[in-house]
């Protein structure tokens, strides 16, 4: 009975040290500097489809909450490394415009998250003339 008990403490301690590591390198990632432009698509349509991004404002959410981790740096990935199809109407998982505005539920998108965030709020979810594009889309 006693070693099970270490045994259970010795795992909630490890658990506990992994947790904290790995919160540790979340915050010692050092995100870009603000006025990030993403724009993969400029060169590869006729319409420019950029957004000017700044990480300040979102420092609250966790890098990989919108990124995926790379396996080998345990960093987050640019999405551009797996979502390689930049046409304007691409489909598919490798498509960079819906990873992006992907609408499912529990997948993570610009557009999903700011939908939750600011329902009804046409400048922080809207297309054309808001927030993300503010020259509009053509």
């Amino acid at each position: 009975m006693k070693k099970a008990f270490i045994m259970s403490l010795l795992c909630v301690c490890l658990t506990a040290v992994l947790a904290f590591a790995q919160s540790e390198l979340v915050s010692s990632i050092d995100a870009p500097d603000d006025d990030l432009e993403i724009n993969v698509i400029k060169g590869n349509s006729k319409r420019d489809l950029g957004v000017v991004f700044n990480h300040s404002s979102h420092e609250g959410i966790d890098c990989f909450t919108c990124h995926h981790k790379n396996t080998v740096k345990d960093e987050p990935e640019s999405c551009a490394n797996c979502h390689t199809d930049t046409a304007p109407d691409a489909q598919g998982p490798k498509s960079y415009f819906r990873a992006m505005h992907v609408k499912n539920p529990g997948r993570t998108s610009c557009l999903s998250c700011h939908e939750e965030e600011f329902s009804g709020d046409k400048d922080m979810t809207g297309c054309a003339n808001s927030s993300c594009h503010p020259e509009g889309l053509y």
